[in-house]
């Protein structure tokens, strides 16, 4: 396309010859003026894209004036000048002419001068188009934005960002960076360090802390997000852009959304707890009703039937103290006496045990590589896992009968997190023992999955309980996790990890029928039984109804070969008892017992004389523990 250009000359012979010149190089004369007034008419009404102007002209306005409305119309020009002082020239020089066309031309020198002259001011004005573009950008978004720089002072704000500081942008041109972004912690009020300088020193993008607080010129405070990242012109950086947008809205959202998700867990808790409460009553109530019968029967009945209804009753409170360790083990708050459990023995003897439940219509295969794989488990509780895992397979497939796979091995975990388990998923690098209940049952839907630990929860119309729940929380207190894999209309698999004891212990001994039990409880029924359980297994036995009581005959000289003393006690409670027994005598073997305490703290003395019971316990249970106890400091190494 040709150019347009205007010839602004005074002389009409110049001007005649400079339009022939322009035709004859392609470009489109738009016409010529002789004077400021004529040039201006002509610029307003055609238009140019450039003026070939001389400086000289007709009248007051001289073409360097003239040039200067001309640049304000966007219409660029050369200069056409054949002599002049330095004044003038120094007046020329400061309007940014596009070239010069010295007087007399040659018309080989004026098309490379005009060439270039509509080059630059194409560019020019393409510079100053995309400068219009950003500074309409700039200032219609509705994040601030400031831009420092190089030695951290303010060159720019927008409008967003003078509306959130409080500063206008004449006001805070040259300012330092931190008097404008005055920056605090909204928890704190604490001073937080210069973004800007921030960006500045690690050369890279910076974000603002999520609390942070800007404070404005008069005083207030507003909330901001906020980011700034240094500006580079090649390898060299000439300042620092910092973008912040007004925070309230989001976190007053998020507060909201926080409020809504705490009334959202509240219910879950609510409806968690009603169930579990329910579930609790109905086992509970039951079990009393059976009681209450059975105390009917003793007082009515003969000897036969007084025998029958105290089998029942014992039962009965069995079943009781069963819920109570599974509310205990859902908790995470049952007690542990961990030992070295050999899994295939276990897995048979559960297997064996709950055959007549399984039924006739379910095959169980078992199969555990290596024949010999060990875990570190308190092994009532490692039994309790196994059962409700083994139930709840066999109750997918009650209705139609089917296959349950059993399977055990070993494996190492290389990393320290499990994505795909539902329990346990920050396991730590080490190996682990793994046993998984496979069956091709209807499998469940992601809603019920997300559920099975919860609880009393049940999708069958019969059966209620803590089965998974117990299981959730034995595995998590012993440090293992549990993978739940199932697919509707395919199965269902649970897979537990549980780790591997460090070495095999070595087999008790048997207890000593001259040793010496203290038993120390508040509660006389419980010390009278307690008593009786030891002195049935030959064991002899001392009672005492407090800690005092037991730690003034201590002092007396009296001697005991262990003391099962319980935790929660009026006056002296066992664990102050306990540190009154060490001082007195620190190698004294002592088994703490209770029925609702959480033995963690316990765990932690790493008391090699020290171990735990949970009550309700039989003399089996009892003299289980106590012969454990003797056997782990005998076996002890000699310091």
């Amino acid at each position: 396309m040709s150019h347009r250009v205007m010839i602004v000359e005074d002389e009409s012979l110049v001007a005649e010859d400079l339009h022939q010149c322009l035709e004859q190089f392609g470009y489109e004369v738009v016409g010529v003026a002789d004077s400021a007034e004529s040039a201006r008419r002509l610029a307003r009404d055609q238009v140019p894209d450039l003026a070939l102007l001389d400086i000289r002209l007709k009248g007051a306005v001289d073409g360097i004036e003239l040039a200067q409305e001309l640049r304000d119309q966007r219409i660029g020009f050369v200069y056409l000048t054949s002599h002049a002082d330095a004044h003038t020239l120094s007046r020329a020089r400061a309007t940014e002419p596009l070239g010069y066309v010295l007087k007399p031309f040659d018309r080989r020198e004026i098309h490379p001068v005009l060439e270039m002259a509509v080059y630059r001011h194409q560019n020019d004005r393409q510079l100053r188009a995309m400068e219009r573009w950003l500074s309409t950008t700039l200032h219609s978004i509705g994040d601030g934005v400031l831009v420092t720089d190089a030695q951290l002072r303010v060159s720019f704000l927008n409008p967003a960002m003078e509306r959130c500081c409080g500063h206008s942008l004449r006001e805070a041109v040259g300012l330092p960076v931190g008097e404008v972004l005055r920056l605090v912690a909204g928890t704190s009020q604490e001073p937080l360090p210069c973004i800007a300088a921030r960006a500045l020193q690690q050369q890279a993008i910076v974000y603002l802390e999520p609390d942070a607080e800007l404070v404005r010129r008069d005083g207030s405070r507003l909330p901001i997000d906020d980011c700034a990242a240094p500006i580079r012109d090649g390898d060299r950086v000439t300042g620092v852009v910092v973008v912040c947008r007004d925070a309230r809205q989001r976190r007053e959202l998020e507060r909201r959304q926080r409020e809504a998700d705490q009334r959202v867990e509240e219910a879950k808790r609510m409806q968690s707890l009603a169930v579990l409460a329910g579930g609790v009553a109905h086992d509970v109530n039951n079990a009393l009703t059976a009681i209450l019968g059975g105390v009917a029967a003793c007082r009515e009945g003969n000897a036969a039937e007084r025998a029958l209804a105290l089998d029942r009753i014992e039962a009965r409170v069995g079943a009781v103290a069963a819920l109570c360790r599974q509310l205990l083990a859902g908790a995470g708050a049952a007690p542990l006496a961990p030992e070295v459990v050999v899994v295939a023995p276990a897995l048979a003897a559960v297997v064996a045990a709950e055959r007549e439940f399984v039924g006739e219509r379910i095959s169980v295969s078992v199969e555990v590589e290596p024949p010999l794989l060990a875990v570190l488990a308190d092994p009532v509780q490692f039994g309790q896992v196994v059962q409700n895992l083994l139930r709840n397979a066999a109750e997918a497939l009650l209705a139609r009968g089917g296959a349950i796979a059993v399977r055990a091995g070993q494996l190492r975990l290389p990393g320290q997190h499990l994505a795909d388990a539902q329990i346990g998923a920050g396991l730590a690098a080490g190996d682990y023992a793994w046993f998984e209940f496979a069956d091709d049952g209807p499998g469940m839907p992601p809603d019920v999955r997300a559920r099975v630990f919860e609880p009393f929860f049940t999708t069958k119309l019969s059966g209620r309980g803590l089965g998974l729940a117990s299981v959730h929380g034995i595995v998590r207190r012993h440090g293992g996790a549990i993978q739940v894999v199932s697919e509707v209309g395919v199965g269902s698999l649970f897979r537990v990890l549980w780790p591997m004891p460090p070495a095999a212990p070595a087999v008790p001994e048997s207890v000593r029928r001259t040793r010496c039990v203290a038993v120390v409880d508040d509660d006389r029924g419980v010390r009278e039984v307690a008593a009786n359980l030891l002195r049935l297994r030959g064991l002899r036995a001392a009672e005492f109804p407090a800690g005092e009581v037991l730690l003034a005959a201590v002092a007396a000289g009296q001697r005991f070969d262990a003391v099962v003393l319980d935790i929660a006690m009026p006056g002296l409670d066992g664990v102050a008892t306990l540190d009154a027994l060490r001082v007195a005598n620190p190698a004294l073997p002592v088994l703490m017992v209770s029925g609702n305490a959480d033995f963690t703290a316990l765990q932690q003395r790493r008391d090699p004389c020290l171990a735990w019971l949970a009550k309700p316990f039989d003399g089996h249970g009892l003299h289980r523990a106590l012969e454990r106890l003797w056997q782990q400091i005998t076996s002890r190494p000699a310091p």
